[in-house]
């Protein structure tokens, strides 16, 4: 087409041509009845009256699209033949403008990416039936406030099922250094999508397609030849990440992940599972903290017994394990899954006892009320309700007794008072709520944090809450006025979890930082840490949760490293490591009688095993 800017089409003024593609271009426009500026893009192509139809049709689905992280359609139409579609104007232009080929990005950057085109990605697959098939970085605008806008949904199509048939029009459709094996075959599908983003994030932390040649070539080895090591294009990548992006981009769509939100999901976890020491510490140094941060010498590390044998492994959850709770009888534990459920279940058999479905995109935060009636988990799609359900319902699904909605943003950990009378709650808005579990009347919002809160704990004798998260400390505060007691500024990175010890005189907490630790919890503010902080250093990679025995004398802890360990709460020293687990362990729990735990995984299984010294081989239950 001529460069039409200056001229007129419908109510559009258009100001100037920001681009173009084959079929296509894409202007900057003045919509001359609300007086703003848009995007406005013109098809270069005639239709014909059946045509026009087809095309009004698909924009009316295209603009149906209602997602943070694509962008908006406000129009459409057909001007003296010519087809428009008219758009949010994103004044950061693209990613491929922002970050032209050849610059690998920072690690971090492009999690952030991945996880905003994933969300939108996720959205369209499963809620639109629509493959987009055309991911690239030229498709990806920039937002006002630089939030990643996924455009260019001109191509997708409405499949014939949400499975992986093949689709009506079998021919090519977009762009080849980023197409998949199966659309480049002319049977694309939404798998497709997966690894059309896992080749951006290739290319992003690399600088540099996983492929070369003419189109040809480029086609002939994404049907054939494996991408070369991202690691040896880029060292200071982690091998699990590569191992993560391998996956997305295998041949055969079966191989690769679930969903394209499932490989965020991994890519997000593989990130933070093998950073640079000194980047912990650097980060930590925008945290001003008044005390030393010289921390406890670890004891020698020697190996423990290795226990690899389960008690009992549930096989109810068809997705990741986030959480489980024991019951406070110890005989049924509760776990929650990116299934989307909370399931209940009998300890000692694997019989599954309720199912609570919720349509949350997070594993559900649980926790179980003290007299073991209810529990309460999250709920809604990003998470920000809070439910409280019966457990002790005859029905598969349980009654609903109460919500709350008090949050502003997604909730990520629960706790129950020990005398039952409240629920604190906290998560992305950075504020702890406490509120009454009876009558929902809220009793006070704690605001010490300055990032994400992570985790919670109760002390036993239900006066004070320790919080944790993303700022790298622990608070410990008063229960009912919120009054500040004393700040852990222990950890390098995120903490990841908390436990009150039973006995109400320290606390353990985990972190990002690869470390758990155990520390009084009633410190003085002023006393330099390293003189009463324990760190045990056993795990390899980040550690996901912490949990105490009954009696107060040793600390389960797992990780990322796919195992959990026992320690010696007051000298740290190792006394048994478990093997049963086959991905990373997200929980631990330790049964109120002490002679079983509980820990939970990305391999989709909770097992329940002795916290002793190994034992042979035990009868695992069938699935139920």
């Amino acid at each position: 087409m001529a460069d039409r800017a200056g001229q007129q089409l419908s109510n559009y003024h258009l100001v100037q041509l920001l681009g173009q593609g084959h079929f296509t271009e894409v202007y900057l426009a003045r919509d001359m009845h609300v007086a703003r500026q848009v995007a406005i893009k013109l098809l270069d192509t005639r239709l014909e009256d059946a045509e026009v139809a087809q095309f009004l049709a698909q924009a009316q689905a295209i603009a149906g699209l209602k997602h943070p992280h694509i962008v908006r359609i406000l129009d459409f139409g057909v001007a003296g033949e010519i087809p428009f579609i008219v758009m949010d104007y994103a004044p950061h232009g693209t990613l491929r403008q922002l970050h032209p080929r050849g610059a690998p990005l920072p690690l971090t950057t492009v999690v952030s990416y991945v996880e905003q085109v994933a969300s939108a990605l996720e959205y369209v697959h499963e809620q639109q039936q629509l493959i987009h098939r055309d991911i690239k970085p030229h498709n990806m605008l920039l937002g006002p406030h630089n939030e990643v806008w996924l455009s260019d949904f001109d191509i997708a199509v409405v499949s014939e099922s949400i499975g992986y048939k093949r689709l009506k029009t079998p021919v090519f459709e977009g762009t080849v250094p980023y197409a998949s094996p199966e659309q480049l075959r002319g049977k694309p599908n939404i798998l497709g999508d997966q690894y059309s983003l896992a080749v951006v994030a290739y290319e992003w932390l690399s600088g540099d397609w996983p492929f070369h040649g003419s189109a040809d070539e480029i086609t002939t080895q994404h049907q054939i030849a494996s991408p070369p090591s991202l690691c040896e294009k880029n060292p200071a990548i982690p091998l699990t990440v590569e191992q993560v992006l391998m996956q997305a981009l295998a041949k055969n769509p079966y191989e690769r992940f679930e969903s394209v939100l499932a490989f965020a999901r991994a890519l997000e976890r593989a990130s933070r599972s093998d950073r640079p020491a000194a980047s912990g510490l650097l980060a930590r140094s925008q945290f001003k903290s008044p005390l030393p941060l010289t921390p406890q010498p670890a004891p020698p590390m020697v190996e423990p017994p290795v226990q690899q044998n389960a008690l009992l492994t549930y096989h109810g959850h068809s997705a990741q394990v986030t959480a489980i709770a024991w019951s406070p009888d110890g005989e049924r534990i509760a776990s929650s899954s990116l299934d989307e459920t909370v399931q209940v279940w009998q300890a000692t058999t694997g019989q599954t006892l309720l199912t609570h479905r919720s349509s949350s995109l997070e594993g559900q935060a649980i926790a179980w009320s003290p007299d073991g009636r209810y529990i309460a988990s999250t709920a809604g799609l990003s998470s920000e309700t809070i439910q409280v359900w019966q457990t002790t319902s005859e029905r598969l699904a349980p009654a609903l007794a109460s919500t709350y909605e008090g949050h502003a943003e997604r909730i990520r950990t629960l706790a129950w008072s020990p005398d039952g009378r409240y629920i604190a709650s906290a998560g992305d808005d950075q504020t702890v709520h406490v509120w009454e579990a009876d009558s929902k009347r809220h009793a006070f919002t704690y605001r010490g944090h300055s990032l994400v809160v992570t985790a919670l704990a109760w002390s036993p004798d239900g006066t004070r809450i320790a919080s944790a998260g993303e700022d790298r400390t622990v608070h410990i505060w008063e229960a009912r006025t919120g009054g500040s007691i004393r700040i852990h500024y222990g950890h390098t990175g995120t903490v990841t979890a908390l436990a009150w010890s039973p006995d109400g005189t320290r606390i353990a907490s985990s972190s990002e930082d690869q470390t758990a630790q155990v520390w009084p919890a009633e410190q003085p503010q002023e006393t330099a840490f390293q003189h009463t902080t324990l760190t045990y250093r056993g795990h390899i990679g980040n550690v996901t949760g912490v949990a105490w025995s009954p009696d107060s004398g040793r600390v389960a802890s797992c990780g990322i490293d796919e195992t959990v360990h026992i320690w010696d709460a007051a000298s740290g020293a190792p006394l048994l490591a478990y093997h049963g687990h086959s991905d990373w362990v997200s929980a631990v729990a330790w049964a109120p009688d002490g002679e079983r735990i509980a820990s939970g995984s990305w391999d989709k299984t909770v097992q329940v095993w002795r916290p002793d010294l190994p034992i042979g081989p035990l009868a695992i239950p069938s699935p139920n």
